[in-house]
């Protein structure tokens, strides 16, 4: 009888055991999805308040503070990812939650920093239009005065003629001269002050439309451990200083704000072919406004003997096509990894 209860119980207690462990990953399945879905849907929120921030800038808004915001929220999803990779859905959901509500926050900020911005952009080139009226009245006024002040002058000198003992020929040739160069004159000032504004006017125009075009690029470097240039590791001996750091930089100097994400790929160059296979270890991403410089740390360990490419590429995010693209701008170093002798 006592064998048979504790036959029972053990197999009841297996029995709980089991549907635990169901019950637990049941439960699990059910909180991942929901964190994968927030976290999607954190991304395509992101993306589309990059591109208002985008659209907001080009209208003449100043985006800085905005962009740092966008950062906070990338962090929230980046964070988010990583939490649901190690299996913490709930906190994943919590971080994605974090990130959506902070971009609603921020496309609201978007949608008013893009209306003051038009506002702006409105007085800026009703300004310049606003000038040549005025200068065309500037211009009117002094015209008008200035020409009852010649023709006073005028009679003045005239008067003073006709006291001088002359004959009364003289005296008439001598009005007839005066009457065909104060026309003359008279034209020449028309003249002159229209010329003046039509100038004036599309100078303005011009340099409120069309300002000088930058010449823009970016740029990706390499620092060692303590942010400098030189003495960057070159050997590496396994168990000794197989793994190293760096400090990576990138540079924005594309005249807008971007969101980029570095690449890091290594490459085995142990045998030398023409197109080495190379293989995405990390990426780092962050939005940048123009002249801003990103450094961020880098570690990376390598537990086989050989010759290494490590590069660090630069890829943009294109919002006509909804989707990162290659610059053209890397940086990169070639290591050995040799055997402890």
């Amino acid at each position: 009888m006592q064998k048979w209860l504790t036959t029972t119980l053990a197999v009841f207690s297996l029995m709980l055991i089991v549907t635990s462990l169901q019950f637990h990953s049941a439960s699990s399945q059910i909180f991942e999805a929901p964190a994968n879905q927030k976290i999607i849907e954190a991304r395509i929120k992101l993306d589309e308040a990059f591109n208002a921030t985008v659209a907001a800038e080009r209208a003449g808004a100043d985006v800085s503070e905005i962009a740092k915001q966008l950062n906070h929220a990338l962090n929230y999803t980046v964070e988010a990812e990583g939490a649901l990779s190690h299996g913490d859905s709930e906190q994943a959901a919590f971080l994605a939650d974090s990130a959506i509500q902070l971009l609603n926050e921020i496309s609201s900020q978007i949608e008013d920093l893009r209306a003051q911005a038009g506002t702006g952009r409105l007085i800026g080139l009703v300004t310049p239009i606003a000038a040549v009226i005025g200068l065309a009245f500037v211009g009117a006024f002094i015209f008008f005065y200035g020409r009852r002040f010649w023709s006073r002058r005028r009679e003045q000198e005239f008067l003073e003629m006709q006291v001088k003992k002359n004959t009364g020929n003289a005296v008439q040739s001598s009005k007839e001269v005066d009457t065909e160069k104060g026309a003359s004159e008279e034209k020449t000032v028309i003249v002159a002050v229209l010329a003046g504004l039509i100038v004036v006017s599309a100078l303005l125009v011009y340099v409120s439309l069309m300002p000088p075009i930058p010449e823009n690029f970016a740029a990706v470097y390499i620092l060692n451990s303590e942010g400098k240039a030189n003495n960057l590791p070159e050997l590496l001996v396994l168990g000794v200083n197989n793994t190293f750091s760096l400090r990576v930089g990138v540079q924005n100097f594309m005249g807008r704000v971007e969101y980029g994400i570095v690449y890091v790929k290594v490459a085995n160059g142990t045998i030398l072919r023409e197109t080495l296979p190379e293989e995405t270890v990390m990426s780092f991403e962050r939005m940048l406004t123009n002249e801003e410089t990103w450094e961020f740390p880098f570690t990376l360990t390598l537990d086989e003997k050989g010759v290494y490419r490590v590069s660090f590429e630069l890829w943009l995010y294109d919002e006509m096509e909804s989707a990162f693209v290659y610059s053209n701008v890397k940086s990169g170093l070639w290591l050995e990894v040799v055997a402890e002798t």
